[in-house]
């Protein structure tokens, strides 16, 4: 079981990219090996830290995780 169960994922929401839009997210997908959910929700968590101002919290990007 898990110790905190807000820590259990859920769908939240979903997003509606154009082609070119989707090949760029497919392309990154190839290039890190990271699954397409992963990826986009450290994206989507990358660019809301940035936004808050607290992103030196920020936990290993998908830049790091490609190396």
């Amino acid at each position: 079981m898990h110790q905190d169960t807000r820590r259990i994922r859920q769908r939240y929401a979903a997003i509606n990219l154009d082609e070119y839009e989707a090949k760029v997210i497919d392309a990154l997908v190839d290039y890190t090996g990271i699954s397409k959910a992963t990826l986009l929700r450290q994206l989507v968590l990358k660019e809301a830290l940035e936004t808050l101002g607290v992103s030196d919290i920020i936990t290993p990007n998908v830049a790091q995780r490609a190396q």
